[in-house]
């Protein structure tokens, strides 16, 4: 043993350069090597985490589609399924028939087959109502595709040159009607142009068609001719010239409107004909002055125009409204004079100026209407039949009308109503009629009187027509008497002598007279447009009595005549000659 104090110390040996570089290497490739495991295994860890992802989400894929193969399968599978049933039932019905007799069990299963096959719910039934849409679906697609893709147009020539694309052939038509209106301006001395068209099918892009003022254009630029570009002046579809500058004459059409503009409410102020102006090219020739043109819408025209005459009216009240004298009126219609006799609806010939530019003016307004009333009848056992007491008289109820009103040159053409709201509400009217037994000694029934003894109540030779007979034998329910056509302001006769009763506006019945004759029976002529006679005059048969209107309630011009005896009505037919009637206007 050697002790400690004995120990024998060797010194290390030295390590060259060389050795000290290679350890240095093998240190760093040691730590690169580890790094690079390192990496690898996070790269590792990641990647399956990334395709564990991916997994569970192919197979949650696969889970739902799956369920949506299977809900498919389902429902693809049902009608199957319904068939075997049906096949199976229908096996268990041909075999008990067979049992009975074999005749009966191929019946059977003849009948099984079919409604198998072509029954409601059948196999054919359902491969149709599977198939059809998806046929129709691809055809409808198809089709749509095919028509999107296609573009056609006109492909137009003119006296042999090329000239353009259009839609069609109209196309063509309005721009020759153009040009030969440009062209034939103010008896131009410019010979007549014709145009030899030419047109083939070609496939084209829209936005190379041509409308008609543009191919208008093109043609007028093919003639050999002097041409500007102007603004072609248009009064509804009339040609009136070209303008270089439109200016002046739109701030003159403005002037002209100015005139009726009001500033009213919901006011719109036009001319009743468009005016436009086109741009494009013109003769030289059809060049209208600016002065021209305005001296031709500013003027005025003396047109024929009549005035109709209102009940009321006299000639002195006539010479009034016209704002003329009886001299200038006569100087239109002969024999006029102060001592005319005026009938409602009489027509005279007025002079009468308008402007060269009618203009329409529509402005809201509003105002008052009245409504009819309702009227009630009750039973009155106090008093004789044919009598009757009015125990509360009958009041028009008032509604308050807004409507645009539209006016030409100051005269009211056409009325549209906007609201209507009731003001106040009519007042119905009750009356009691009598339903005592009238004395047996009356001088006076049905029989008294003869068939035809009445004259034709429609005193001209035509004497119109009857629109519609009595209640009870042809007429709607409740009507008295027979309704006779026949145009406004025609006269009206008294159909027998006797004394009038009653001459004035009578409730539905209008301006209306009743007249009492020698017999006792009651002729009642109602809607009138104007009265002659008075209550208490003496008039003759065939006597004019009135004139055909349309007063009342009434939808057209007739008359409508009643027989009444003892306050009861009968069938004027039964008195009258026989007249022409109305198609479908029969008697039974």
């Amino acid at each position: 043993m050697v002790s400690q104090e004995e120990k024998i110390i060797i010194p290390a040996e030295k390590k060259s350069v060389g050795e000290h570089i290679n350890d240095k290497i093998s240190h760093v490739g040691e730590y690169l090597f580890m790094a690079l495991m390192s990496s690898l295994g996070y790269l590792g860890r990641l990647g399956m985490v990334v395709l564990e992802f991916i997994v569970r989400g192919i197979i949650n894929l696969c889970e739902l589609l799956a369920v949506l193969f299977r809900h498919l399968g389902g429902f693809l599978g049902k009608p199957f399924v319904r068939y075997g049933k049906a096949i199976r039932m229908g096996q268990t019905e041909i075999r008990n028939a067979r049992e009975e007799s074999a005749l009966k069990g191929f019946a059977t299963w003849i009948r099984v087959t079919g409604r198998i096959i072509f029954g409601k719910r059948g196999i054919a039934v359902t491969l149709c109502n599977y198939a059809l849409p998806v046929i129709s679906c691809v055809f409808l697609f198809n089709i749509v595709t095919y028509a999107s893709s296609m573009t056609y147009a006109l492909k137009l020539n003119v006296n042999g040159d090329f000239v353009g694309y259009i839609t069609d052939e109209t196309v063509f038509t309005d721009a020759e009607k153009i040009v030969q209106q440009r062209i034939n301006y103010m008896d131009s001395n410019t010979e007549t142009i014709t145009f030899v068209p030419a047109y083939e099918v070609d496939m084209v892009g829209h936005s190379s068609m041509l409308t008609q003022y543009q191919l208008a254009d093109k043609l007028l630029a093919s003639m050999n001719a002097e041409i500007i570009e102007g603004y072609g002046m248009y009064i509804g579809s009339s040609f009136y010239g070209a303008l270089e500058d439109k200016t002046s004459v739109e701030e003159t059409l403005d002037d002209l409107l100015d005139v009726y503009r009001t500033g009213a409410q919901g006011e719109t102020v036009n001319f009743e004909n468009e005016i436009s102006f086109e741009p494009g090219l013109y003769l030289a020739e059809s060049v209208v002055s600016d002065d021209s043109i305005i001296r031709l819408i500013t003027s005025k025209r003396s047109v024929a125009a009549y005035y109709t005459a209102q009940e009321g009216d006299s000639p002195s009240a006539i010479c009034d409204t016209l704002g003329m004298t009886y001299e200038e009126i006569a100087a239109l219609n002969p024999g006029f004079s102060e001592d005319t006799v005026i009938y409602v609806g009489d027509r005279f010939l007025i002079d009468q100026e308008e402007p060269f530019l009618a203009v329409t003016v529509t402005r809201l307004e509003s105002y008052d209407v009245y409504t009819d009333y309702d009227t009630e009848h009750y039973d009155d056992s106090t008093h004789y039949v044919g009598s009757y007491t009015t125990y509360q008289v009958g009041v028009p109820g008032t509604d308050r009308v807004t409507a645009n009103v539209s006016y030409i040159n100051g005269v009211e053409v056409r009325r549209k109503e906007i609201t209507r709201i009731t003001v106040t509400d009519p007042v119905t009217e009750i009356i009691y009629d009598g339903t005592k037994e009238l004395p047996p000694d009356l001088p006076i029934s049905i029989q008294d009187v003869g068939y035809g003894e009445f004259y034709w109540p429609i005193g001209t030779e035509d004497g119109g027509q009857i629109n519609e007979m009595v209640y009870g034998h042809g007429g709607y329910y409740g009507h008295s008497g027979i309704d006779i056509g026949a145009p406004y302001g025609t006269p009206i006769i008294a159909a027998d002598s006797g004394t009038v009763i009653l001459s004035q506006w009578y409730y539905g019945y209008g301006n209306c007279i009743m007249i009492q004759h020698d017999n006792g029976i009651v002729t009642v002529y109602g809607h009138c447009s104007y009265l002659h006679v008075g209550v208490g005059e003496r008039v003759t048969q065939g006597q004019q009595i009135a004139d055909v209107g349309a007063t009342g309630r009434a939808t057209g011009n007739h008359l409508h005549f009643e027989v009444r005896i003892n306050g009861v009505w009968y069938n004027p037919i039964n008195y009258l000659p026989w007249h022409k009637r109305a198609p479908g206007c029969v008697e039974y």
